[in-house]
């Protein structure tokens, strides 16, 4: 056969075929996110954050209120969660969870609340919303990428009578 044939031939047949695209399932995408955040919150109740956050963290992973520049991956996780505290904890609960159309990157928001000891021993509880980033693995499987939370606003001073 004519060399040229065969490479017309081939061309043909790929510009047919285009470029193979793999549709993404978002319901289950999204479901497979949802389930990774309460299994989360799960391992950090039954054996405490700092295994939990280390757990499903990315290599990469990175947090706001450390400085990401600096603090990357376990390091950060280290840097952030510190050794667990007895009497700490945190636990969380998704309200939104979203997956991006390729199905490379997920996200969840929700509330959190924290209970731990203050400075005068008495319980201390705080909530909260948080965000976790979810990026799928080479292997298939999701880690976090980044989380994040913010404490509620306290609430407005009363206002004196007549104002």
């Amino acid at each position: 056969m004519n060399h040229r044939v065969i490479v017309c031939f081939l061309f043909a047949v790929l510009s047919v075929a285009g470029p193979a695209q793999t549709e993404t399932n978002k319901p289950k995408l999204k479901a497979e996110v949802a389930a990774l955040e309460d299994a989360f919150c799960a391992m950090a109740k039954e054996k405490g954050l700092n295994a939990a956050f280390s757990h499903f963290a990315a290599p990469d992973v990175a947090f706001i209120d450390t400085d990401p520049r600096q603090w990357r991956g376990p390091a950060a996780v280290q840097q952030r969660m510190g050794n667990d505290r007895p009497g700490v904890s945190l636990t969380w609960s998704a309200y939104f969870t979203d997956v991006s159309d390729d199905g490379t990157l997920g996200y969840n928001y929700g509330r959190y609340e924290s209970r731990g000891p203050g400075p005068d021993g008495k319980e201390t509880v705080r909530r909260g919303w948080f965000l976790s980033i979810w990026k799928r693995q080479p292997d298939g499987s999701w880690k976090y990428v980044m989380d994040t939370g913010v404490p509620d606003r306290p609430p407005p001073a009363p206002r004196p009578p007549g104002n």
